[in-house]
């Protein structure tokens, strides 16, 4: 592999590389930080075109992308997320047969990860959030990233409860049998949730859609917010349902709050996100576990993941 990125590194980029180390990846990536000649550090991430999950989080990314762009050199989110580096043509990615390459300056920091946020971490956070939230004068349509309150894979992912349960492997099985009854009645109260805001007149703003402690690198003074894929114009609470139960909530809202005087939870959509993301986790678990090539030390990893989110319902 370390052929490769040398080569695509040389080619697009011009950069001469020292040292590659692979980093901690996300869903459908793999991760490297890369040293250049000249001692510059990067940030190199790998989409594996064969992986299922892959296609969901890069459908948009020649949309995204030029927002990110954007984020960073004309809105004051500039230095509080990734900076893109761009090929020698300009391009903000580079792909081949197998793979789809983005790269960014790095971030000579943590990420959050496990690890708690500070009183002072929290409202910087609720800060950029608010930021990101209030941007306005966009130089692209909306349009094409705004919410419709539609997930693509509930079909798919009740399918696998019904008709196409016993296609699935006997683990996966296992995990999913005695709470089918379970993940049905979320997926109902999600479609009844859909249909009521569908119908409701609701205040979009742009939205990260994914922001948790392992998209949040710390440099002990700043914090950077990266993984930018689901970008969406959609209701504040799009972002706030990932601190919902965090024990910080209260003290983020608090600084949002001051920040956006005139802003109130809508429960409603608050609960739609929750239960948007509870089951989109559990259907790309049973994806990755299902369809891709995963080690075995990654396949029992995802496994339990899985059955961590299965149990997330049941209870």
């Amino acid at each position: 592999m370390n052929e490769i990125l040398i080569k695509i590194l040389q080619e697009k980029y011009l950069i001469e590389t020292y040292l590659i180390s692979k980093q901690r990846g996300g869903w459908a990536s793999l991760a490297y930080k890369i040293e250049s000649g000249n001692g510059k550090f990067y940030f190199l991430k790998v989409y594996e075109k064969s992986r299922k999950s892959t296609s969901y989080l890069t459908e948009h990314i020649d949309i995204y992308l030029p927002i990110v762009d954007w984020f960073e050199n004309q809105t004051p989110l500039n230095g509080k997320i990734i900076r893109l580096v761009k090929t020698q043509f300009g391009n903000l990615k580079c792909e081949d047969e197998n793979y789809l390459y983005i790269l960014f300056d790095y971030i000579d920091g943590e990420t959050v990860g496990e690890q708690n946020l500070t009183e002072e971490q929290v409202i910087q956070l609720a800060e950029i959030v608010s930021q990101l939230h209030n941007l306005k004068d966009f130089p692209f349509d909306v349009e094409q990233i705004s919410e419709t309150f539609e997930l693509s894979f509930i079909s798919k992912l009740l399918d696998w409860t019904e008709r196409k349960f016993d296609d699935l492997k006997a683990d996966i099985q296992e995990v999913l049998k005695p709470n089918i009854l379970a993940i049905k009645n979320q997926v109902n109260e999600w479609n009844n949730l859909s249909e009521f805001l569908k119908g409701q007149s609701l205040k979009n703003c742009l939205c990260h859609t994914d922001i948790h402690h392992w998209n949040i690198i710390s440099d002990k003074q700043q914090l950077y917010l990266i993984d930018w894929e689901g970008i969406t114009f959609a209701p504040p609470e799009a972002d706030i349902f990932g601190f919902y139960e965090q024990p910080y909530f209260n003290s983020f809202m608090k600084r949002y709050y001051e920040l956006n005087p005139d802003y109130q939870i809508n429960e409603s959509t608050l609960l739609y996100y929750q239960i948007s993301r509870k089951l989109q986790d559990i259907f790309e678990f049973i994806e990755q576990l299902q369809f891709d090539k995963l080690n075995l030390e990654e396949y029992e990893t995802n496994l339990n993941y899985l059955r961590e989110e299965v149990d997330k319902i049941a209870t």
